[in-house]
């Protein structure tokens, strides 16, 4: 899922791309209520584009797609636009609470001022604000399920300067290990200036340590201390768009994935040996590869700087995990953008007369029976809690309804939604624990399910069999196993999963009948 924005505040135009269809009603009724509270223009109008059908094409695909698709709509107006692509994250297995709506509308527990309730995609127009006076016209990406926060000053940049611009953050070599790394000219650190402005060799790829040292990426910090910088956004003129479109009306359609940071980015720098290039060339030819060493003939002269903001934190909040530890324990970030541990909550009255107040825990869009007794690394989102709930450490709740009084399994996710089987309607919640692999795909007697082996669902219950669950499907992965229960409501929904967990968990009820 991309999200795409032209800036508003210079051009009025708005514009969504969805991963598929089952998003847009979300997005546009995000959208409009956005309108109706104020806080875009009231003309701002709204447009969905999808990828196109056949083969997956990534991030890089998608961006190319969409610049095929303004350029022509727009003609030459469009390299005149400031526009922001935001890559959403496809459908989210790793943080599968948000996958119906998408990434960018994660909620974050930031208490508003007005309108309301925030989410991920009001705090990047917030944070990139301070960039659009130093961008030249062209096309701004950043991904959707990270926050970098940052302390700059002025930053002088010469106007109308071609090429391609990205943010850097100082970052410990282990961080390095899993992001973009630049490699810099005047390799110095401990600079007394918030923003520096540096001309870059060449971009390592979630690189090894050895790799850092050995191509000259690491640098000493004021206290000695051996670091990287590691990317997050950037943008690039609209030269860079016309070559890229350029490049993808020599090789569209697509029949493989392109990366808009692994592939595009790692093609730039001024070295003539860049590492990931020669990768590529010495590599067995395929047809992807193929592809990308196009890809590289048609950028390997375009200019990269990098922008470095000395004083900056990345964060990554993309999977279950840094989801519960940056809204919950990350004192740091939620000291920097002043997130509450409960917003817009409601306490439902407690009929015993309980009033000792024992939730903890992040409460966010949603009401909570005030006797309930919550831990405080919890996440609860867009739920009704009507009984007294018990919660332990590492849960997260998201958009399930409770009656009854339950004492919930802790360690893991539940999400409940709506589905349709033809005409009728009921729902699911599904729940997996939060350090389930849910992505890969293995042989189906290794999969792991909340600790377990998923053969241990099938000595609980007789519709639990491996062969019922992924109905012969080549692609084994939780992601596509019909592991749940269906129900007519929301409750019985909940209730059937938590049962599910709690046989998992214990190990008994074989032969019971969910």
């Amino acid at each position: 899922t991309k999200l795409i924005l032209l800036d508003s505040l210079l051009q009025e135009n708005e514009f969504v791309k969805c991963q598929d269809c089952k998003q847009i009603k979300s997005v546009i009724s995000s959208g409009k209520n956005r309108l109706l509270d104020g806080e875009h223009k009231q003309d701002v109008p709204i447009t969905c584009i999808s990828d196109p059908e056949g083969s997956r094409i990534g991030s890089g695909g998608a961006t190319l797609n969409i610049l095929k698709i303004l350029s022509q709509k727009y003609k030459e107006e469009f390299f005149k636009w400031k526009i922001m692509i935001i890559h959403s994250g496809g459908h989210s297995k790793r943080l599968p609470s948000h996958s119906c709506s998408g990434k960018i509308f994660s909620p974050l527990p930031i208490l508003p001022t007005k309108g309301g309730p925030y989410q991920m995609l009001d705090l990047k127009l917030a944070i990139y604000l301070p960039f659009l006076s130093t961008m030249e016209p062209g096309i701004f990406i950043t991904a959707s399920d990270d926050i970098e926060v940052f302390s700059i000053n002025e930053i002088k940049r010469k106007r109308n300067s071609d090429g391609v611009t990205a943010l850097a953050h100082p970052s410990s070599l282990k961080i390095g290990t899993g992001h973009g790394v630049y490699v810099l000219d005047c390799q110095t650190s401990g600079s007394p200036s918030t923003t520096e402005i540096r001309a870059c060799q060449e971009v390592l790829q979630k690189p090894t340590v050895a790799l850092m040292k050995e191509r000259g990426a690491t640098v000493r910090d004021a206290k000695g201390i051996e670091q990287v910088y590691s990317d997050s956004a950037f943008w690039f003129t609209s030269s860079v768009s016309k070559k890229l479109l350029q490049f993808y009306s020599e090789v569209e359609p697509l029949q493989n994935e392109l990366c808009v940071y692994g592939d595009f980015l790692t093609f730039l720098g001024s070295k003539e040996d860049k590492y990931y290039v020669s990768q590529l060339q010495r590599a067995k030819q395929t047809r992807a590869n193929e592809l990308k060493l196009k890809l590289c003939s048609f950028l390997d002269q375009v200019p990269l700087d990098i922008l470095l903001l000395n004083r900056s934190k990345f964060y990554h909040l993309g999977t279950m995990q840094e989801y519960l530890n940056g809204l919950t324990n990350d004192e740091n970030l939620r000291t920097e953008l002043n997130l509450h541990s409960r917003v817009r909550c409601r306490l439902l009255s407690a009929e015993d007369g309980d009033t000792v107040d024992r939730i903890e825990g992040v409460i966010l869009n949603s009401a909570i029976h005030a006797s309930s007794i919550v831990h405080r690394n919890t996440v609860v989102e867009y739920s009704l809690i009507k009984g007294k709930v018990i919660m332990h450490p590492q849960t997260i709740l998201s958009s399930v309804v409770v009656d009854r009084t339950l004492d919930i399994p802790g360690g893991f996710l539940y999400h409940t939604v709506p589905i349709r089987d033809g005409k009728a309607e009921s729902f699911v919640t599904i729940a997996f624990g939060v350090e389930d692999d849910i992505k890969s795909s293995l042989d189906r007697n290794n999969l792991k399910f909340g600790g377990r082996s998923l053969g241990d669902l099938e000595n609980l219950s007789q519709y639990l069999s491996v062969e019922k669950i992924f109905q012969n499907r080549e692609e084994c992965s939780l992601w596509h196993g019909k592991i749940f229960p269906s129900s007519k409501s929301m409750e019985e929904s909940f209730l059937m999963t938590v049962n599910l967990v709690k046989m998992l968990i214990e190990g008994k009820g074989a032969g019971m009948e969910l």
